[in-house]
Protein backbone atom coordinates (compact mmCIF):
# COMPACT_ATOMS: atom_id res chain seq x y z
CA UNK A 1 0.00 0.00 0.00
CA UNK A 2 1.60 3.54 -1.12
CA UNK A 3 0.11 5.84 1.98
CA UNK A 4 2.26 8.39 3.98
CA UNK A 5 1.38 10.95 6.20
CA UNK A 6 3.84 14.40 7.05
CA UNK A 7 3.29 16.75 9.61
CA UNK A 8 3.83 20.33 9.57
CA UNK A 9 4.18 22.39 12.55
CA UNK A 10 3.78 26.58 12.09
CA UNK A 11 4.06 28.90 14.46
CA UNK A 12 0.80 30.48 13.48
CA UNK A 13 -2.86 31.04 14.28
CA UNK A 14 -5.17 28.36 11.79
CA UNK A 15 -6.50 31.97 10.21
CA UNK A 16 -3.47 33.14 9.50
CA UNK A 17 -2.00 29.98 7.75
CA UNK A 18 -4.77 30.15 5.58
CA UNK A 19 -3.57 33.43 4.52
CA UNK A 20 0.21 32.52 4.02
CA UNK A 21 -0.80 29.45 2.33
CA UNK A 22 -3.09 31.53 -0.59
CA UNK A 23 -0.44 33.89 -0.62
CA UNK A 24 2.47 31.29 -1.10
CA UNK A 25 0.56 29.54 -3.72
CA UNK A 26 0.38 32.72 -5.70
CA UNK A 27 3.73 33.47 -5.70
CA UNK A 28 4.85 29.83 -6.26
CA UNK A 29 2.66 30.01 -9.26
CA UNK A 30 4.32 32.91 -10.40
CA UNK A 31 7.25 31.81 -10.48
CA UNK A 32 6.58 28.49 -12.74
CA UNK A 33 4.92 31.02 -15.03
CA UNK A 34 8.06 32.40 -15.13
CA UNK A 35 9.87 29.58 -17.13
CA UNK A 36 9.47 28.93 -20.68
CA UNK A 37 9.68 25.05 -20.18
CA UNK A 38 5.76 25.12 -18.18
CA UNK A 39 2.60 26.34 -19.86
CA UNK A 40 -0.28 26.41 -17.14
CA UNK A 41 -4.01 26.70 -17.49
CA UNK A 42 -6.60 27.07 -14.86
CA UNK A 43 -10.22 26.48 -14.91
CA UNK A 44 -12.61 27.15 -12.34
CA UNK A 45 -16.02 28.42 -13.97
CA UNK A 46 -16.93 24.62 -13.58
CA UNK A 47 -20.49 23.45 -13.56
CA UNK A 48 -21.92 21.52 -11.42
CA UNK A 49 -22.97 18.42 -13.59
CA UNK A 50 -19.42 18.58 -14.91
CA UNK A 51 -18.02 18.72 -11.53
CA UNK A 52 -20.61 15.92 -10.49
CA UNK A 53 -18.93 13.71 -13.03
CA UNK A 54 -14.80 13.85 -12.39
CA UNK A 55 -16.29 13.50 -8.50
CA UNK A 56 -17.44 10.35 -10.19
CA UNK A 57 -14.49 9.44 -12.20
CA UNK A 58 -11.44 10.15 -10.46
CA UNK A 59 -12.36 9.82 -6.57
CA UNK A 60 -12.55 6.75 -4.97
CA UNK A 61 -15.70 5.87 -2.97
CA UNK A 62 -14.89 6.71 -0.02
CA UNK A 63 -13.59 10.12 -0.67
CA UNK A 64 -17.08 10.39 -2.65
CA UNK A 65 -18.91 11.11 0.68
CA UNK A 66 -16.13 14.00 1.55
CA UNK A 67 -16.65 15.80 -1.21
CA UNK A 68 -19.42 16.98 -3.56
CA UNK A 69 -20.44 18.80 -6.22
CA UNK A 70 -21.14 21.83 -4.55
CA UNK A 71 -17.58 22.99 -3.10
CA UNK A 72 -15.41 25.00 -4.56
CA UNK A 73 -13.61 22.74 -7.23
CA UNK A 74 -10.37 24.51 -9.70
CA UNK A 75 -8.72 22.10 -12.48
CA UNK A 76 -5.22 23.04 -13.52
CA UNK A 77 -3.29 21.53 -16.48
CA UNK A 78 0.89 21.78 -16.84
CA UNK A 79 2.27 21.42 -20.52
CA UNK A 80 5.90 20.09 -19.18
CA UNK A 81 8.91 21.00 -21.75
CA UNK A 82 11.49 20.48 -19.82
CA UNK A 83 11.11 17.83 -17.29
CA UNK A 84 14.26 18.03 -15.05
CA UNK A 85 12.16 20.49 -13.11
CA UNK A 86 11.60 19.68 -9.78
CA UNK A 87 8.51 19.54 -8.75
CA UNK A 88 7.92 16.65 -11.72
CA UNK A 89 11.05 14.76 -10.52
CA UNK A 90 8.58 11.95 -9.18
CA UNK A 91 8.13 10.93 -13.08
CA UNK A 92 11.17 8.44 -13.31
CA UNK A 93 10.74 8.16 -17.31
CA UNK A 94 11.59 10.57 -19.93
CA UNK A 95 8.89 10.86 -21.97
CA UNK A 96 9.44 11.37 -25.75
CA UNK A 97 6.55 14.09 -25.89
CA UNK A 98 6.25 16.87 -23.55
CA UNK A 99 4.75 15.65 -20.09
CA UNK A 100 1.27 16.71 -19.42
CA UNK A 101 -0.17 16.79 -15.80
CA UNK A 102 -3.75 17.25 -14.78
CA UNK A 103 -4.79 19.22 -10.77
CA UNK A 104 -7.61 18.61 -9.43
CA UNK A 105 -8.30 20.53 -5.57
CA UNK A 106 -11.26 21.21 -3.41
CA UNK A 107 -11.25 23.60 -0.75
CA UNK A 108 -13.33 22.53 1.75
CA UNK A 109 -11.46 24.30 4.57
CA UNK A 110 -10.03 23.10 7.00
CA UNK A 111 -9.59 19.68 4.76
CA UNK A 112 -8.81 20.16 0.94
CA UNK A 113 -8.09 17.44 -1.33
CA UNK A 114 -5.85 17.67 -4.05
CA UNK A 115 -5.42 15.10 -7.25
CA UNK A 116 -2.61 15.39 -9.98
CA UNK A 117 -2.50 12.63 -12.37
CA UNK A 118 -1.00 11.62 -15.58
CA UNK A 119 -2.97 9.85 -17.57
CA UNK A 120 -0.75 8.63 -20.12
CA UNK A 121 1.44 6.59 -17.67
CA UNK A 122 -1.55 5.81 -15.58
CA UNK A 123 -0.59 7.77 -12.83
CA UNK A 124 -2.76 9.33 -10.18
CA UNK A 125 -1.57 11.01 -6.70
CA UNK A 126 -4.29 11.47 -3.93
CA UNK A 127 -3.14 13.86 -1.14
CA UNK A 128 -6.01 14.67 1.49
CA UNK A 129 -5.31 17.80 3.71
CA UNK A 130 -6.58 18.95 7.31
CA UNK A 131 -5.36 22.07 8.76
CA UNK A 132 -5.66 22.60 12.96
CA UNK A 133 -4.50 25.30 15.70
CA UNK A 134 -3.18 22.21 18.22
CA UNK A 135 -1.18 22.57 21.73
CA UNK A 136 2.31 20.61 21.63
CA UNK A 137 0.72 17.74 23.40
CA UNK A 138 -1.42 17.29 20.46
CA UNK A 139 1.04 17.27 17.87
CA UNK A 140 1.42 13.33 18.15
CA UNK A 141 -2.43 12.47 18.19
CA UNK A 142 -4.01 10.15 16.00
CA UNK A 143 -4.60 12.05 12.73
CA UNK A 144 -7.25 9.48 10.85
CA UNK A 145 -10.43 11.03 11.83
CA UNK A 146 -9.65 13.76 9.66
CA UNK A 147 -8.79 11.97 6.71
CA UNK A 148 -11.34 9.27 4.82
CA UNK A 149 -9.95 6.23 4.90
CA UNK A 150 -10.79 2.58 4.23
CA UNK A 151 -10.28 -0.33 6.91
CA UNK A 152 -7.17 -0.92 5.42
CA UNK A 153 -5.64 1.99 5.23
CA UNK A 154 -6.26 2.47 8.78
CA UNK A 155 -4.29 -0.86 10.04
CA UNK A 156 -1.83 0.45 7.78
CA UNK A 157 -1.53 4.23 8.66
CA UNK A 158 0.43 4.08 12.06
CA UNK A 159 3.24 6.33 11.79
CA UNK A 160 3.95 9.85 10.60
CA UNK A 161 6.90 11.84 9.63
CA UNK A 162 7.34 15.99 10.87
CA UNK A 163 8.65 18.17 8.56
CA UNK A 164 10.80 20.73 10.43
CA UNK A 165 11.10 24.01 8.93
CA UNK A 166 14.15 24.96 11.12
CA UNK A 167 15.97 22.03 9.10
CA UNK A 168 17.25 22.83 6.12
CA UNK A 169 16.73 20.34 3.05
CA UNK A 170 19.46 18.18 1.77
CA UNK A 171 19.73 19.21 -1.38
CA UNK A 172 21.69 22.06 -1.13
CA UNK A 173 21.60 23.64 -4.44
CA UNK A 174 18.41 24.47 -3.89
CA UNK A 175 19.36 26.66 -0.57
CA UNK A 176 17.79 30.08 -0.60
CA UNK A 177 19.29 32.20 2.54
CA UNK A 178 16.02 34.58 2.33
CA UNK A 179 13.60 31.57 2.49
CA UNK A 180 15.77 30.63 5.99
CA UNK A 181 13.63 31.07 8.78
CA UNK A 182 16.96 30.37 10.84
CA UNK A 183 18.49 33.31 8.86
CA UNK A 184 15.50 35.61 8.95
CA UNK A 185 13.62 38.07 10.92
CA UNK A 186 10.03 39.47 10.71
CA UNK A 187 9.41 43.31 12.13
CA UNK A 188 5.96 42.70 12.00
CA UNK A 189 5.84 39.91 14.42
CA UNK A 190 9.41 40.13 15.97
CA UNK A 191 8.79 37.09 18.30
CA UNK A 192 7.87 34.58 15.76
CA UNK A 193 11.46 34.57 13.74
CA UNK A 194 14.76 33.96 13.55
CA UNK A 195 14.20 29.56 14.87
CA UNK A 196 16.49 28.13 15.90
CA UNK A 197 18.65 26.19 13.51
CA UNK A 198 18.10 22.31 13.44
CA UNK A 199 15.56 22.14 16.51
CA UNK A 200 12.19 20.98 17.84
CA UNK A 201 11.40 24.44 18.00
CA UNK A 202 7.76 23.98 18.17
CA UNK A 203 8.54 21.92 21.54
CA UNK A 204 9.93 25.34 23.31
CA UNK A 205 7.39 27.74 22.49
CA UNK A 206 5.57 30.00 25.15
CA UNK A 207 2.07 29.38 26.51
CA UNK A 208 0.82 32.44 24.47
CA UNK A 209 2.57 31.69 21.40
CA UNK A 210 0.50 30.36 18.47
CA UNK A 211 0.99 26.48 17.01
CA UNK A 212 -0.90 24.91 14.03
CA UNK A 213 -0.47 21.84 12.32
CA UNK A 214 -0.81 21.20 8.77
CA UNK A 215 -1.41 17.31 8.25
CA UNK A 216 -0.65 15.89 4.75
CA UNK A 217 -1.77 12.12 3.45
CA UNK A 218 -0.44 10.95 0.39
CA UNK A 219 -1.37 8.18 -1.65
CA UNK A 220 -0.64 6.69 -5.34
CA UNK A 221 -2.68 5.37 -7.19
CA UNK A 222 -2.15 3.29 -10.47
CA UNK A 223 -4.37 3.56 -12.68
CA UNK A 224 -3.99 0.94 -14.90
CA UNK A 225 -2.86 -2.55 -13.56
CA UNK A 226 -1.78 -3.28 -17.43
CA UNK A 227 0.32 -0.50 -17.51
CA UNK A 228 4.22 -1.13 -17.88
CA UNK A 229 5.00 -0.26 -13.47
CA UNK A 230 6.26 -3.51 -11.94
CA UNK A 231 6.73 -3.96 -8.14
CA UNK A 232 10.17 -2.96 -8.55
CA UNK A 233 9.07 0.27 -10.71
CA UNK A 234 6.68 1.21 -8.87
CA UNK A 235 8.33 1.54 -5.24
CA UNK A 236 11.19 3.64 -7.09
CA UNK A 237 8.24 5.93 -8.46
CA UNK A 238 6.61 5.96 -4.83
CA UNK A 239 9.93 6.90 -3.15
CA UNK A 240 10.46 9.47 -5.80
CA UNK A 241 7.48 10.85 -5.08
CA UNK A 242 7.99 10.59 -1.80
CA UNK A 243 11.09 12.64 -1.92
CA UNK A 244 9.63 15.29 -4.26
CA UNK A 245 6.64 16.07 -2.24
CA UNK A 246 8.43 16.63 0.94
CA UNK A 247 10.90 18.89 -0.94
CA UNK A 248 7.74 20.70 -1.84
CA UNK A 249 6.13 20.90 1.18
CA UNK A 250 9.51 22.01 3.60
CA UNK A 251 10.00 24.65 0.94
CA UNK A 252 6.22 26.04 0.37
CA UNK A 253 6.04 26.56 4.41
CA UNK A 254 9.84 28.04 4.36
CA UNK A 255 9.24 30.56 1.61
CA UNK A 256 5.27 31.11 3.42
CA UNK A 257 7.11 32.02 7.23
CA UNK A 258 10.08 33.86 6.10
CA UNK A 259 7.84 36.53 3.65
CA UNK A 260 4.94 36.89 6.72
CA UNK A 261 5.55 40.77 6.65
CA UNK A 262 4.42 40.60 2.74
CA UNK A 263 1.06 38.95 3.78
CA UNK A 264 0.24 39.40 7.26
CA UNK A 265 -1.79 42.26 6.95
CA UNK A 266 -3.28 41.38 3.77
CA UNK A 267 -7.18 40.53 3.73
CA UNK A 268 -8.35 37.37 2.37
CA UNK A 269 -10.07 39.89 -0.08
CA UNK A 270 -6.65 40.77 -0.73
CA UNK A 271 -5.54 37.64 -1.84
CA UNK A 272 -8.22 36.39 -3.63
CA UNK A 273 -8.48 39.94 -6.01
CA UNK A 274 -4.44 38.90 -6.64
CA UNK A 275 -4.97 35.46 -7.42
CA UNK A 276 -7.71 36.41 -9.87
CA UNK A 277 -5.95 38.73 -11.70
CA UNK A 278 -3.01 36.50 -11.96
CA UNK A 279 -4.89 33.65 -13.29
CA UNK A 280 -7.15 36.36 -15.87
CA UNK A 281 -3.89 37.51 -17.46
CA UNK A 282 -3.24 33.18 -17.70
CA UNK A 283 -6.71 32.47 -19.37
Amino acid sequence: MKLKEYRIPMPLTLDEYRLGQQWTEIELLKESLQTYSTCITISDNISEEKRLEIIHEKLPLRLQSTINSSIQMKHKKYYIKDQKSKFFDFFSFKSKIDLILDEYSWDNWPYTLTIIENIENSIRIIIQSYYKNISLSQINLNSQLYFSLNDEQRKYLKDYEIINISERFEDKKDYRIDEDPTRNISLKKPNLLPLQFNTKWYENLSKNQSLMCAHKLIELIIIDEESFFTRATNKILWSSILKTQKMLYHRFHQKMICNIDKWIDKTMENIYEEEKSLENSIK
